[in-house]
């Protein structure tokens, strides 16, 4: 053979080559753009109805109790989008095509591979209304989709399609609580409470104990978790404790998030008394009781005050005619009559009565904050309930939908009550749980969604409450600092 023959044959197989590369070189680069292809808006590719398959705890080895999910449905049309009970008008629909490993390994820190996944690549959608965002559905095959609510991955099989719907549950009970949740227009699913509460001191070392829960409830899922101390929100995170030093206790209070702890700080710590009660703590303001005598015993603590979160150290009592000007006063001096059956000119004359109007605290009764302030008369000490509901700048939020009397025929044992804003549910205290009821048509449910133990010596000094979007915020903090623990799962009380 030539060489000439040899050269040509020689470059026809490297051009050969070169289109073969090339042609290899494309579908790599055709694969790589699919991952990452673009975002683009979509007319209505979830649409139908999908009824639930199982759940799975996004973190691997944790099992989960199915029993609350069995009833989760999901549906999509151009008009709407419902995902349980969350429902959005109007719905934008925007797909993106993602590399299923990276996604679950970046967004969730988990590995796909538990959830049967038939593909490496997987569609996303991305749904929002009105700019908001609402969820992103993903498709796990053909006919079956995943939803992330909280830590669990709820994957869901489309089912035949029904007109009227299938509701956020599949049967007719469920259908028509739903429906007349949905009449309710102050309804809003997505609630949780921070409740802070004291227990009994230690007989030995004669220290308070004070933890705070986190409970949440979206509709479909409820969820607890116990902090030490107290966790309470102002713009950022704070806590507070009682620390005892040289005999003395002393309030310590200081920011976890945001901006630097004051703790870190050079502060010279000043000590109201042998021992320290807390009573109340809102986002701005602490009620406290004292007592310098040898016994902590509650009842013979006569020294109260509300003082401000930001210098507490100096427990300088907030007057009342800061939240109620003149007629607060009034109000209190009132009261002090009809507890001493003595008249305005006396009690005004009289020293204490200053004192008394400074004492004044925050506690719990039946269902809403009440003000309270003490006095000493002889060897009794008199507790005078003052009123004055207490001020939106004391309690951001502290309402009842259901009078207190409707409570306790549904709950005959219950001490107290907290009402979630939007009507999301309400907890109700016996001495022993906390018992989380969903409200329907001005009533409390005959069974309640979930119970919690709580000790029977402790009580309640904090509710803050969150509401949709800053209910996750808030559940992420309580699962940094604290732990989850378990409902008490169908037990009445």
């Amino acid at each position: 053979m030539s060489r000439d023959i040899v050269k040509k044959n020689m470059i026809i197989l490297a051009v050969f080559m070169m289109v073969l590369c090339l042609s290899g070189c494309k579908i790599r680069l055709a694969e790589i753009s699919a991952s990452v292809m673009a975002p683009v808006k979509v007319t209505n590719p979830l649409e139908g109805q999908y009824r639930f398959k199982k759940v799975q705890h996004l973190e691997e080895g944790k099992f989960v109790d199915d029993t609350g999910f069995r009833t989760f449905t999901a549906e999509f049309t151009k008009e709407a989008a419902r995902i349980g009970l969350e429902r959005v008008d109007s719905p934008q629909y925007i797909a993106k095509l993602v590399n299923a490993y990276d996604y679950f390994v970046e967004k969730f820190r988990t590995d796909p591979n538990r959830f049967e996944l038939t593909d490496d690549q997987m569609e996303v959608m991305r749904i929002t209304s009105e700019g908001q965002s609402f969820y992103e559905v993903f498709r796990m095959n053909e006919d079956e989709i995943g939803i992330v609510k909280g830590n669990h991955l709820i994957t869901l099989v489309k089912t035949e399609f029904t007109q009227e719907g299938l509701g956020p549950y599949v049967d007719g009970k469920a259908n028509q609580l739903e429906n007349e949740l949905l009449e309710d227009q102050d309804y809003e699913p997505i609630a949780g409470v921070l409740l802070g509460l004291r227990g009994e001191r230690n007989e030995e070392t004669e220290e308070s104990s004070y933890r705070t829960l986190w409970i949440t409830n979206d509709g479909e899922i409820q969820e607890v978790y116990e902090i030490d101390n107290i966790l309470f929100p102002r713009k950022e995170f704070w806590k507070m404790e009682v620390v005892k030093e040289a005999g003395k206790e002393r309030l310590q209070i200081y920011a976890i998030t945001g901006t630097p702890s004051n703790v870190k700080e050079e502060i010279v710590y000043n000590y109201p008394a042998e021992y320290v009660d807390v009573e109340f703590v809102g986002n701005n303001y602490i009620s406290i009781l004292t007592s310098d005598e040898n016994s902590y015993d509650r009842s013979e603590m006569t020294e109260g005050k509300t003082i401000g979160v930001d210098g507490y150290n100096e427990y300088t009592p907030v007057p009342i005619e800061t939240f109620y000007g003149e007629s607060g006063r009034q109000a209190f001096l009132s009261s002090l009559i009809q507890a001493t059956d003595e008249t305005e000119e006396a009690l005004m004359a009289n020293p204490a009565t200053e004192e008394f109007i400074d004492s004044y605290i925050l506690r719990r009764h039946h269902g809403n904050w009440m003000m309270e302030s003490r006095f000493q008369l002889g060897n009794d000490s008199i507790k005078v309930p003052i009123a004055l509901r207490a001020d939106i700048n004391l309690v951001t939020y502290d309402e009842l939908t259901i009078p207190w009397s409707k409570v306790r025929e549904r709950v005959p044992q219950a001490l107290d009550a907290f009402n979630a804003p939007g009507n999301s549910f309400m907890l109700v205290r016996t001495p022993k749980y906390l018992m989380m009821y969903r409200i329907l048509g001005g009533e409390l449910t005959e069974e309640p969604l979930q119970v919690i133990e709580i000790k029977e010596e402790e009580e309640i000094i904090m509710a803050e409450w969150a509401r949709g979007e800053f209910v996750k915020r808030w559940t992420d903090m309580a699962a940094k600092e604290g732990s989850k623990i378990i409902f008490v799962q169908n037990h009445r009380p």
